[in-house]
């Protein structure tokens, strides 16, 4: 009987030292099994497009941009690319910097990404526009600043493009921002058209951006982004054609006389500030303008940036427009509400009723930078 007890007590203790071999080993059952602890590293790296379709690699996490022109700098906020600006362009409205206070936090000295210098001072990881030469590009790449191309935005569907290739550079939840708000610029386009599409070319409105600035006169044409939001808003912009003044173009603005807009006699004209509004309505040489007789001269609004250029407040662009031609048709549009609604959607911003009264009335221009 010892012997018995003797031998059920070793074997025990046998299987408990078995046992206990297998915990600290991990290897003898799956129920036992540790996780690995082998997680794969974040890459150094990653590959986006340019506006050319053409692969760049920049760091895999960015924290630090220069946007080439300020339309971009308000879409890097839009996609939620708060405190990443470390320089940017100067001409920013002051409801820029109130909407996004970010913005001077993290370019407190006002670093220009027009200059060079100041972009590799501003230790910038990525610069993404349309202004920069191939000097100037070789100048950033050998400062270790991956450049990203972006020329083209004389479309919706550019435009929409840009938006994307801005959201794959900053990363993390911007290319889903991205794509909503794409959504609803489409949206805003389609709405417009549905409620125009019984509209003949004879009913529509004819209409001509206008703008005054030392002593000249400039408008556009059908290959600028404000002529296609009056095309979707229902509108003819006696533009379209315009080649313009010799040596008066710069872009898709050309300079253009009285006796033009005489010719073209618009019912609507556009412009971009107060002091072009007061010039264009005083002015003696084109008073015979219906536009002008009929004081139907309205100041574009700006917000954050100018609606009329390639903002991404652009995309309220034609809603404003299709009410200013068409009252009548959308006089169930509330462009009030649909500032508030953008600013909340897309700036997390709750916007006050005389901010959006001082952008739609015209009374928020584009200003140099101040700190």
């Amino acid at each position: 009987m010892k012997r018995k007890l003797m031998t059920k007590r070793v074997s025990h203790s046998i299987a408990a030292i078995f046992l206990m071999s297998c915990l600290l080993l991990t290897g003898c059952s799956s129920a036992t099994k540790a996780p690995s602890s082998s997680a794969s590293s974040i890459p150094a790296t990653r590959v986006v497009q340019d506006g050319n379709g053409k692969d760049v690699t920049i760091p895999y996490t960015v924290t630090r941009v220069a946007p080439g022109i300020g339309a971009f700098a308000q879409m890097t906020e839009m996609l939620g690319g708060k405190g990443t600006i470390v320089a940017s362009v100067t001409n920013l409205s002051n409801e820029f910097k109130k909407v996004f206070p970010d913005f001077l936090q993290s370019n407190p000295t006002g670093r220009n990404s027009a200059n060079i210098e100041d972009i590799i001072a501003a230790k910038a990881q990525v610069v993404y526009g349309p202004t920069y030469t191939d000097d100037q590009i070789a100048q950033l790449k050998a400062a270790g600043i991956a450049v990203v191309p972006i020329k083209a935005f004389s479309t919706v569907e550019e435009m929409k493009k840009d938006v994307l290739i801005i959201a794959s550079i900053l990363g993390g939840d911007a290319p889903a921002k991205a794509a909503k708000f794409n959504e609803y610029y489409d949206g805003n386009i389609k709405y417009v058209q549905d409620k125009i599409s019984s509209l003949n070319e004879k009913n529509k409105v004819k209409i001509l951006s206008l703008n005054y600035s030392a002593g000249n006169y400039s408008t556009i044409n059908s290959t600028d982004i404000g002529s296609v939001y009056m095309v979707a808003a229902g509108g003819i912009n006696v533009a379209s054609e315009y080649k313009g003044l010799q040596g008066g173009s710069t872009g898709t603005t050309m300079n253009v006389n009285a006796e033009q807009i005489i010719k073209w006699a618009p019912d609507v004209i556009v412009t971009s500030s107060k002091d072009s509004k007061a010039q264009i309505l005083k002015d003696a040489t084109v008073a015979t303008v219906p536009a002008v007789k009929n004081k139907k001269v309205y100041v574009v609004p700006t917000g954050t940036y100018l609606w009329s250029v390639r903002s991404g407040e652009g995309a309220l662009q034609p809603l404003w427009l299709a009410k200013t031609m068409y009252p009548d048709i959308f006089s169930d549009l509330d462009m009030s509400a649909k500032v508030k609604d953008f600013y909340k959607t897309f700036y997390g911003y709750d916007i006050q009723q005389d901010e959006i009264n001082a952008i739609l009335n015209g009374d928020i221009a584009m200003v140099t930078l101040t700190k």
